[in-house]
């Protein structure tokens, strides 16, 4: 009675799951191995339901063993070929993902280059358009006769001079922001260095950076990302952080650039905020859309009161 209890629930079990799965061949869009493993779930019902019969009719018209057996070789067929089908069905999967990487990766390339472009035309514009204009200005007030002036017009014309000096001081500095002159002709240890040294002048904020790299150069998409990753997580822990110290190091490994970061600052709490919201405060989300472009690997660990560490390898 027990094992009669038992192949009618089994029976009942697979009939539902075969209906079920033969129900949803439509949704499937006729996939084939959909087909093929529904159509191995109906023979499973149907095996089931001759063992069923067998306990109720003794004289069979085909022999159970028989039966069982053939159904169980075209369920293993049925059940093989869907689960090929399957994995093409998983490896299309895999290579549309893979693609859709590569095309994210490209995109931010191309963004990333299309703004660096646009800062350069815009500091070439600013350099040779409204440099000589500030020159100009200077070499004719610089002209004027001061002896023959009285005192007002003598300090203003003194003020002139230092104001347009002023000028042409940020100008510089803006240019060189945009598009950092040392970065194309000396390379990243010396553009790093001049801008530690200008940021931090005035600042009590000691600075340990270390590289291995030298004089080494790399093509210029890969110099100027690691040269503006390195001076947002400055400006970064500047702003935000209040550091006593910053250590940087820029190193050259078998294949590839290694970034370790680090500052004693306040620190902060990662969760506190959504990510996005976050990682666009702190000016984060520029410098992970750098290193996606370049297929490189970010991490950051902070907690408050424990400052903040960055690790970040780029493929070279």
């Amino acid at each position: 009675m027990l094992l009669q209890v038992a192949l009618l629930l089994s029976m009942l079990i697979q009939l539902g799951a075969a209906i079920i799965s033969v129900s949803l061949i439509r949704r499937t869009r006729f996939n084939v191995s959909w087909i093929l493993i529904s159509a191995g779930f109906v023979l499973m019902a149907l095996r089931r339901l001759f063992e069923f019969s067998a306990l109720f009719w003794e004289t069979q018209l085909i022999s159970k063993e028989e039966v069982n057996s053939w159904i169980g070789v075209f369920i293993s067929i049925l059940m093989l070929t869907g689960v090929i089908y399957i994995r093409q069905i998983f490896n299309l999967q895999d290579r549309i993902e893979e693609i859709r990487k590569e095309s994210e990766t490209r995109l931010l390339k191309a963004v990333i280059q299309t703004e660096e472009k646009a800062r350069q035309s815009f500091a070439r514009e600013l350099h040779d358009g409204l440099g000589p204009v500030l020159s100009s200005i200077k070499m004719t007030v610089s002209a004027i006769e001061l002896e023959t002036l009285d005192v007002p017009n003598k300090m203003i014309v003194e003020r002139t001079c230092k104001a347009t000096d002023e000028a042409i001081l940020a100008l510089k500095e803006i240019s060189n922001h945009l598009s950092p002159h040392l970065l194309q002709n000396y390379g990243l240890i010396k553009a790093l260095n001049t801008f530690a040294g200008r940021l931090l002048s005035n600042s009590t904020i000691q600075l340990e950076f270390t590289s291995n790299i030298k004089t080494e150069r790399y093509h210029y998409d890969l110099e100027i990302n690691v040269f503006r990753i390195i001076t947002e997580l400055v400006n970064n822990s500047v702003k935000h952080g209040g550091p006593e110290k910053i250590k940087i190091q820029l190193m050259k490994l078998k294949s590839d650039l290694r970034i370790d970061y680090q500052d004693n600052g306040v620190g902060f709490d990662p969760e506190g905020k959504p990510d996005g919201e976050f990682l666009r405060g702190m000016g984060l989300e520029n410098i992970r859309s750098r290193v996606k472009s370049l297929n490189g690997f970010f991490s950051i660990h902070s907690f408050p009161g424990e400052g903040v560490k960055v690790l970040i390898q780029i493929p070279v």
